[in-house]
């Protein structure tokens, strides 16, 4: 019984460690649109009006109610912005603090 129970343990353990891992990245909304956001393999992730909130990295576009767009890539780890400049908002990367 002990070496099903270690047979058992193995199992579960190497599943974990096979199971991939999700990348993401942080995008902080400092417009007044709420923007539906596709990026890597994740569709209708939401991404509120003044928030922070945590994506799938990749490719990203973005459509908010109003018909605002946002467009980028990601990498994992990574800080991204989206500000309006001239009435259109921009994602890009954050400013890192000094």
């Amino acid at each position: 019984m002990a070496n099903g129970g270690w047979v058992l343990v193995s199992a579960l353990g190497a599943a974990l460690l096979s199971a991939p891992a999700n990348a993401s990245c942080v995008v902080t909304n400092e417009t007044a649109y709420a923007f539906v956001v596709e990026s890597g393999n994740a569709p209708n992730q939401k991404v509120g009006a003044h928030a922070t909130t945590t994506i799938e990295a990749g490719k990203i576009s973005g459509k908010s109610a109003e018909g605002k767009t946002i467009a980028g890539t990601c990498k994992d780890g990574a800080s991204l912005v989206v500000r309006e400049k001239n009435g259109v908002p921009l994602l890009m990367p954050k400013p890192k603090k000094k």
